[in-house]
């Protein structure tokens, strides 16, 4: 586990060219003096969103930008057509800060299919999974009426709703859900299986309507523990990702007061994983302040303080062609400082500074080649460029 240290690494450069470019070069040591420098760039890509949380691809050369207030915008990879693909508002509420539409995630196979799923706090503020089909799947927009409502999680607060879809490698649908709410998880959901909150979840949707559980899910059977729940003990799981090479699950987890954290999951793993909050936040004791049993819990491979930020966003392992220098590295930053790390799991998950930016970053996303985007909360798009 590697924890920054303040003034690590710093950015030699940094510059604004126009109002409607942002462009930001930047040459880090990475390490040592032999080491290769990298120059990157956070080039424009789109703007004039609506708090945007969400960048994802169809395999189709279409890019999407979703916006927590509802609405999905589809683009092309030139960014010369910009189509309202879905306004899901009708949906969701967003009368708490967190809530709205949180995430959407294509079916691995959505050319043939067409299958969508959306994730978002229902009027009745429940966390709500839904499947939509398009038809054709080329198709511009998206019929509502084919929405289909797969798992409606009571939320007893507006907070920590988590969010983030994605498939595995294994074709299942994995969502990561918030533990509820307020502060320090007074309901004690995260550690409770009797409960999908706090939780990363695992279901098979690859079938013509509902879903069904992986039969080598971890609680499967189990008396009473849901059998859905892949791995437990998180506080708001609002951002994670599988690395499209190896199959490896990185989840970034919102601290509470002190720390933010990251665990990896490998790819070979049979899921069941403790996380550890409330009893720990990151590698701290938490409730209780000293003395938590710690011994059966998965401890994060990487955090930081408040210090350096107060709520992370997780990304992606680049895996991208245009930026040689970051193929591998684990790719994040956090909402409130605008900072830009990188985690090498080859490196004993050393941790290193990229940038400091004016961003409110709310998500990162990946495109059909794997090269890398991040958003700004305030309603711009960026691409990482060497």
């Amino acid at each position: 586990m590697k924890t920054l240290q303040p003034g690590l690494l710093k950015p030699l450069a940094q510059e604004m060219l126009n109002s409607t470019k942002f462009f930001v070069i930047i040459f880090l040591i990475l390490g040592c003096l032999e080491r290769p420098s990298i120059a990157l760039e956070l080039e424009f890509f789109g703007n004039n969103f609506d708090k945007p949380v969400l960048t994802t691809h169809s395999n189709d050369s279409r890019i999407f930008v979703v916006e927590k207030t509802g609405k999905i915008f589809s683009l092309n990879n030139n960014n010369t057509e910009k189509v309202l693909f879905l306004d899901a508002a009708p949906l969701i509420t967003t009368s708490g800060n967190e809530q709205g539409l949180l995430s959407i995630a294509f079916h691995p196979n959505f050319v043939e299919n067409g299958n969508l799923f959306l994730f978002y706090t229902a009027k009745n503020g429940d966390n709500t999974l839904a499947r939509l089909t398009v038809a054709p799947p080329s198709a511009k927009q998206v019929d509502l009426q084919t929405l289909e409502v797969l798992i409606a999680q009571e939320d007893p607060a507006s907070n920590h709703n988590g969010g983030m879809l994605s498939f595995g490698k294994d074709g299942y649908l994995y969502l990561g859900i918030g533990d509820g709410g307020r502060g320090g998880d007074p309901w004690n959901n995260a550690q409770n299986l009797e409960t999908l909150l706090g939780k990363i979840i695992r279901i098979n949707v690859n079938h013509a309507s509902g879903y069904t559980i992986p039969e080598d899910n971890p609680f499967i059977g189990k008396d009473k523990i849901l059998p859905e729940i892949w791995a437990y003990g998180l506080r708001n799981p609002w951002r994670h990702s599988f690395d499209r090479e190896t199959g490896d699950l990185w989840i970034a987890d919102v601290g509470q007061n002190k720390w933010e954290e990251i665990h990896w999951q490998s790819s070979e793993s049979l899921g069941g994983e403790n996380y550890g909050w409330r009893l720990m936040e990151g590698n701290h004791c938490f409730l209780p302040k000293k003395d938590c049993d710690s011994d059966e819990l998965v401890k994060p491979v990487a955090e930081y303080s408040h210090k350096h930020g107060c709520s992370i966003t997780g990304g992606y392992v680049y895996r991208g062609k245009a930026i040689k220098d970051l193929y591998g590295k684990y790719i994040f930053g956090d909402f409130c400082s605008g900072t830009i790390w990188s985690i090498d799991k080859e490196n004993n998950f050393e941790m290193h500074e990229l940038m400091q930016t004016d961003l409110n970053i709310s998500s990162f996303g990946e495109d059909e080649s794997g090269e890398l985007y991040v958003l700004d909360y305030r309603g711009t798009v960026f691409k990482f460029t060497p």
